[in-house]
């Protein structure tokens, strides 16, 4: 009995160790200088849709934003990435926000094949504001075989428009980049 006791113990404290070890060494909000490309970059936190023994953050998928900033005239693009977990073998077709009852679908500007597949959809400007105004966001992810949709909690729902303007604070108060060419 005291074995099993023991056992459950240490496994419960190995998984606490996980989940911190987990959910630490984020880069979000890191503006990254690109003087070879003429651009800045930042990068928000990313919030995970799957709940891991229904209370913890999943690790896939995960969706965050983009920013990325053009040094000589000042344009700003945004992007949302969804990030698959798995490796996906189906072709994916892209990713839509539902705002309210309105579902947008956003552009596939780039698929990253790395470790995960990255789906990179850009964010046009009349769809920010609408994104800080709407209390129901929902996430669709179409591949080639299924649709998976993922309503936001309004806690979830709460920190994606958070992370958006503290994006766009960010990445607007980022001083111009002095690029010397040789």
């Amino acid at each position: 009995m005291e074995r099993i006791f023991s056992l459950t113990r240490i496994s419960s404290i190995f998984l606490t160790f996980l989940v911190v070890v987990s959910c630490s060494g984020t880069k979000a909000y890191v503006v990254t200088p690109e003087p070879t490309l003429e651009q800045q970059t930042a990068i928000s936190k990313e919030i995970c849709l799957r709940k891991f023994l229904g209370l913890f953050p999943g690790k896939r998928p995960c969706m965050y934003f983009k920013a990325e900033r053009e040094n000589g005239t000042g344009l700003v693009q945004y992007f949302l990435l969804y990030e698959i977990g798995t490796f996906d073998v189906d072709i994916p077709i892209g990713v839509s926000l539902k705002l309210g009852d309105t579902w947008y679908n956003l552009k596939r500007t780039n698929t990253d094949y790395s470790d995960t597949i990255i789906i990179s959809s850009a964010i046009s400007s009349e769809l920010i504001p609408k994104i800080g105004e709407s209390q129901n966001i929902a996430v669709s992810y179409t591949n080639r075989k299924e649709t998976l949709n993922f309503s936001l909690s309004s806690g979830q729902t709460a920190n994606f428009q958070s992370n958006l303007s503290k994006l766009i604070r960010t990445i607007e108060s980022e001083p111009k980049l002095n690029i010397n060419k040789k």
